[in-house]
């Protein structure tokens, strides 16, 4: 089998599952057996590349170049894996509270993974007016997913599921608005170093504005 074959069934095994995923399927990681863990990651990488298009404004404002901007991306989308790594450790965590015998982190993270896929749509959060609002319901949808991926993982039943999930989406995103707001500014800090911008947002672009300072 020649490698652009193979390319083309990993491909279609990724959109197939992430599809899955927002039908909320339970069964969306059974496609993605053949390939291990590289449909997961794939879907998660591709959520963080998706919500920074969304967020492209930001690029354009700081008047990031084509190979920044590749590199910004390819971060954002290893970013999402790394929140999806802590949100997992949150659901093994709140796993042993609550049930007898959780299953291990490695166990569950594929699934954590896989729940992201509705950050696929995370470019829609470009439109104005609404944007908002879709970035909203994408985290509720995420929500959704993890609950309806974890339940056959915990086999704990459905009510203990959405607990679980609950609690470790909560948790992980109190971890993320308190990194967003930290006196130390990993993320601006972060973007700086990757995209070799100055790092302005478009509160920054608003709050210079002659219509902002007009008393």
């Amino acid at each position: 089998m020649g490698w652009w074959q193979m390319l083309g069934e990993y491909l279609a095994a990724l959109v197939a599952t992430a599809g899955d995923v927002l039908r909320l399927s339970p069964q969306a990681l059974e496609r993605a057996d053949r390939f291990g863990w590289s449909v997961p990651i794939g879907i998660a990488v591709v959520a963080g590349m998706s919500l920074l298009v969304g967020q492209s404004l930001v690029l354009a404002i700081n008047r990031v170049g084509r190979r920044r901007g590749v590199l910004t991306m390819v971060t954002s989308g290893a970013g999402q894996v790394l929140i999806a790594v802590v949100e997992a450790v949150m659901v093994w965590a709140v796993a042993i509270v609550l049930l007898d015998e959780p299953p291990r982190v490695s166990e569950l993270l594929p699934t954590v993974l896989v729940s992201f896929a509705p950050q696929w749509l995370g470019f829609l959060v470009l439109l104005p007016f609404t944007g908002t609002g879709i970035a909203r319901l994408l985290q509720v949808w995420h929500l959704l997913a993890l609950w309806v991926m974890l339940t056959p993982v915990l086999d704990a039943g459905r009510p203990a599921a959405l607990l679980v999930a609950a609690a470790a989406w909560l948790v992980t995103e109190a971890i993320d608005a308190l990194v967003e707001h930290s006196p130390l500014r990993l993320r601006e800090r972060l973007f700086r170093l990757v995209s070799g911008s100055a790092g302005r947002t478009w509160r920054d672009v608003m709050a210079s504005s002659p219509m902002e300072r007009t008393p």
